[in-house]
């Protein structure tokens, strides 16, 4: 599962202001369009990370509703709120870049929130939190395949803001685990 997260206050403003204007050619010349400055790999890194975010919204959601255990309501409820910010940005690179982004979380994710989303209690809680885990596990490996990789100086931005964020979570997922 690819799960996402939100970035702190330096990072937004650096990405953002990375991606102020319209691209102008390495010469000087007139604008280029934004599908031609980015990358494959950039390209990946943004669908992946919308199909995560609206995934960890809704697992959010579910979570606030369906969690036994108080910890899980409350990272259920911090997930909707970073996600749904990380998500703005996101989604405001790939237009500025002209990248189209997917309608839906993956198909996996959703699979995986129905079967969760049958169980009750305990047995949600800990389900939920596996599922969370190993995606924001999952969530680090792609930032860092995109700040390796990566081209665009906007998108790496986004992946690098991102990091302290999703080590943040897993570190409170991890200790609702115990």
């Amino acid at each position: 599962m690819s799960l996402r997260v939100t970035f702190a206050g330096a990072g937004v403003v650096a990405a953002m202001a990375l991606l102020g204007g319209p691209p102008v050619s390495a010469l000087g010349g007139p604008p280029v369009s934004g599908q031609a400055q980015v990358s494959k790999q950039d390209r990946k890194f943004l669908r992946l990370a919308h199909q995560g975010n609206l995934a960890e919204i809704a697992a959010g959601r579910v979570a606030r509703v369906k969690g036994a255990d108080d910890a899980v309501r409350s990272i259920g409820a911090v997930l909707v709120t970073d996600h749904t910010r990380l998500d703005e940005a996101v989604k405001e690179a790939a237009d500025r870049l002209d990248v189209a982004l997917p309608e839906r979380a993956a198909k996996k994710d959703r699979a995986m929130l129905m079967r969760i989303s049958r169980l009750h209690g305990r047995a949600f809680d800990r389900a939920w939190l596996t599922a969370m885990i190993a995606g924001h596990r999952a969530a680090l490996r792609l930032g860092e395949q995109e700040l390796k990789d990566g081209s665009s100086p906007a998108v790496k931005e986004l992946a690098k803001a991102a990091a302290p964020v999703i080590r943040k979570h897993l570190d409170e997922l991890l200790r609702a685990e115990k």
